[in-house]
């Protein structure tokens, strides 16, 4: 269900990945419940090693017609150990003819549960959607930075950026499938924080169904 796509840079060694997402939601009318599953694998770790697995229950509420508040929690299975994440947000949306615009503000606190640790970050997205007229299809682009990442251990302002672009294919009227690439970048801040330098280069499948 996934393929692997990646820019590779000479002075780095980066990881190239592949996230295969699937996700249901039921409206019920200003509010939705929803379920979201997602698998991620590094290629250069072999097939038989999992990077992350979660599962994502979500309840969101359409506040007013251009705000929804959201609140997620994921339970998490990575490579240093099981993780509960908890994930309250909201979104503000506009629409301009065929273009749509989203600014969503996520704080995302995670609970390590084997080392009894947790962290919080501050993630920002900033979306643009394009409907193609006449066509089940629409183009979309976003940047995600993650702010003010603070953990028992260490601080930083700015730990990395998401960068999307991808399509969204109405296959049904209650299916849809989204293939998106992700430029995932790190930044070590000097040593200060200690994150990876290299970047991940993502091809993220996601299945949609509307119940």
């Amino acid at each position: 269900m996934a393929m692997c796509f990646a820019i590779v840079s000479k002075a780095q060694d980066d990881a190239l990945c592949t996230w295969t997402t699937v996700a249901f939601d039921k409206s019920f009318g200003k509010w939705s419940v929803g379920l979201m599953s997602e698998y991620r694998h590094k290629i250069h770790e072999g097939i038989s090693k999992t990077d992350q697995y979660f599962a994502r229950p979500r309840v969101a509420y359409k506040a007013l017609p251009w705000l929804t508040v959201r609140y997620q929690m994921d339970f998490a299975s990575t490579s240093s150990g099981f993780n509960l994440r908890f994930m309250p947000e909201v979104t503000a949306s506009h629409k301009i003819g065929d273009f749509s615009f989203a600014l969503r503000q996520r704080v995302m606190t995670t609970w390590k549960v084997e080392h009894g640790t947790n962290s919080t970050v501050l993630r920002t997205r900033a979306k643009v959607d394009y409907a193609i007229p006449q066509t089940p299809l629409s183009v979309h682009f976003a940047v995600e930075p993650y702010w003010c990442d603070f953990s028992n251990d260490s601080f930083a302002w700015f730990q990395k950026a998401r960068w999307y672009a991808g399509f969204n294919i109405r296959l049904l009227d209650n299916l849809t499938l989204v293939p998106e690439y992700v430029c995932q970048a790190y930044h070590n801040h000097q040593g200060i924080y200690a994150r990876r330098t290299y970047d991940d280069h993502v091809i993220y499948m996601t299945f949609i169904v509307k119940l």
